[in-house]
């Protein structure tokens, strides 16, 4: 089987590192509040956690993170790198010190410093970007399992939906069975996703697809993570083929 085919086009994942940072700092501690006022309310949009299972994920990506670019790792660290799970009690300072701990060393690594990834990008940005779209996509969870409305900024969510094309489906396998178009409605993006010899070929184009959906930034981002259903965006198509490229995009 043939390696993925990205086609780059426009400037997609180009937000400055400060404000990278600065986001996934004040997503972080979103977080964290929520979460431990609401331990054990169940997460809508992550069935098997509650607000501790949330709170306690994302505790070790912030350290698994930190040790990748303060150690220049070239792979994941092990259950044993991590520091141990906070005591009963201590979760919001132990998640505290992990947010802080990555958002310092990745503050730490000027922006372009080359280093292992696991996405298309090997360098820091990789991570910058990384950071902010996972705490983003988590506030969001956070927020839905405290019955608070979200607010997304639309050129954040649609650089969510473009991360997952430009540095995610190049490491699946699967292939789906048609092309598919996906557009954005309240600003620049759009995206094409077709198999070509085996190959996934993906461009930031206006094209045709056997399926298309259509959205604004945040609807987008939200259906692509599973965050909210497919038929709430606007689909032209077979409505089972967007489904798989978005698994393919998880």
């Amino acid at each position: 089987m043939q390696c993925t085919m990205i086609v780059p086009v426009g400037q997609t994942g180009q937000m400055d590192h400060t404000i990278r940072l600065a986001r996934a700092h004040q997503d972080g501690e979103r977080i964290i509040t929520l979460c431990t006022a609401n331990m054990a309310a169940p997460v809508p949009s992550c069935p098997d956690w509650d607000g501790a299972g949330l709170l306690s994920h994302l505790t070790r990506v912030w350290h698994m993170l930190a040790i990748i670019i303060e150690e220049r790792r070239e792979g994941f660290p092990g259950r044993d790198d991590l520091p141990p799970r906070p005591a009963e009690g201590g979760e919001a300072a132990g998640a505290q010190a992990a947010l802080d701990r990555v958002i310092a060393a990745m503050a730490a690594v000027e922006p372009g410093t080359s280093m292992w990834s696991w996405g298309t990008t090997q360098s820091i940005d990789y991570f910058h970007r990384r950071l902010h779209l996972e705490n983003l996509v988590h506030r969001v969870d956070a927020e839905q399992m405290a019955g608070i409305p979200s607010e997304i900024d639309t050129d954040e969510a649609a650089d969510a939906v473009a991360e997952r094309f430009e540095e995610f489906v190049q490491a699946r396998l699967e292939r789906p069975s048609g092309s598919f178009h996906i557009h954005r409605t309240d600003g620049d993006g759009e995206w094409t996703a077709k198999v070509e010899d085996d190959r996934i070929v993906i461009a930031e184009e206006h094209a045709k697809g056997d399926a298309a959906a259509k959205g604004t930034g945040p609807e987008l981002m939200l259906a692509m993570w599973g965050r909210a259903p497919v038929d709430s965006l606007q689909v032209f198509g077979e409505a089972s083929l967007v489904e798989e490229w978005f698994a393919l995009c998880r």
